[in-house]
């Protein structure tokens, strides 16, 4: 202990030379600090303490007397946080879903890209109009059968027309 008796003057010395370079400007900040907290206890303080009594036992008084009151502000900090992590995971999915649709299509993009370059344009066009073709033809089968199903339904509503009204009914699920 009188070690450090004996070495406090020295250490307040060279505390107090260490900074002397910059007090020019630690001082203003210091003075600006000072100066802001003497205003709040000066004006602010005697304005706004009454008011945090009031709001500390109101709310002291709610916590320890309505424990339907806290469940119920619990409950609503509850669903505003949870709401707002569902937010942040619809956002991070949307993202990554994002990513991967204009990942694929500047992939897509670039295999054509190398299809043309490796085939040629005129094959590439060639090709182009092959899978068109077969496209339309697919097309024009699915319509095909679409209309045969279709006239199927259709010869079958008429033969359900021409019988009697009893079959009719057990037929409509009644």
């Amino acid at each position: 202990m009188d070690i450090l008796q004996d070495s406090f003057p020295q250490l307040f010395h060279l505390y107090s030379t260490y900074y002397t370079p910059y007090a020019s400007y630690i001082q203003p900040l210091r003075r600006f600090f000072l100066l802001t907290q003497s205003y709040f206890y000066y004006y602010a303080f005697p304005t706004l303490y009454p008011i945090y009594t009031l709001t500390s036992r109101l709310f002291a008084s709610a916590l320890t007397e309505k424990q339907s009151l806290t469940s119920l502000a619990l409950l609503a900090l509850l669903v505003v946080v949870s709401l707002k992590v569902l937010d942040m995971v619809r956002r991070t999915i949307m993202y990554w879903v994002n990513l991967a649709i204009h990942l694929l299509m500047y992939l897509s993009v670039a295999v054509l890209g190398m299809w043309v370059y490796q085939r040629g344009v005129e094959q590439s066009l060639e090709d182009l109009g092959w899978i068109v073709g077969l496209l339309a033809g697919l097309g024009e089968a699915g319509e095909r059968v679409g209309h045969e199903k279709a006239a199927g339904s259709a010869r079958e509503a008429r033969k359900i027309s021409k019988g009697n009204s009893r079959w009719k009914t057990r037929q409509a699920g009644w």
